[in-house]
């Protein structure tokens, strides 16, 4: 299963999956080109004890063990992150220590993130010779 990041026109996208994984065995969903910046809430329901790992492309092919997010859970699991830089991402879904098949009902909502606003110029006291006391963002520069 997977997720595109939303189109430029749209703002958020959302997707549902439901597994049983069958103890010993892990699987992943793809959350396919999340842009950076977008704002991923994932909200997790299993019939028994998983663990759960977001990873990036990279981060997988990478040597270390890095995760954007790794947890466990009992029944319930819910997380929201922000998208530190575009890639494909993966949600794992480990069973692989389990004693029976699981249960598994993943809901993924992706936002796009807001732009950022631009700084406000800081204020530029004179440079005449003369000092002025001058307020920028809080802190006085004489």
């Amino acid at each position: 299963a997977l997720l595109s990041g939303a189109p430029q026109s749209s703002m958020a996208a959302t997707a549902q999956v439901t597994l049983e994984i069958p103890s010993g065995k892990a699987q992943s969903v793809r959350l396919r080109r999340l842009p950076r910046g977008a704002v991923i809430s994932i909200s997790i329901r299993a019939s028994a004890r998983l663990v759960v790992v977001l990873k990036s492309a990279k981060q997988i092919r990478a040597e270390s063990p890095d995760a954007v997010f790794r947890g466990a859970l009992e029944r319930r699991l819910s997380f929201r992150i922000r998208i530190r830089e575009t890639d494909d991402y993966y949600l794992v879904l480990d069973n692989r220590r389990g004693k029976g098949p699981v249960k598994v009902t993943a809901t993924v909502r992706a936002e796009r993130g807001k732009k950022p606003s631009p700084a406000p110029s800081p204020v530029q006291p004179k440079r005449d010779g003369k000092l002025e006391q001058t307020r920028a963002a809080g802190v006085i520069l004489i």
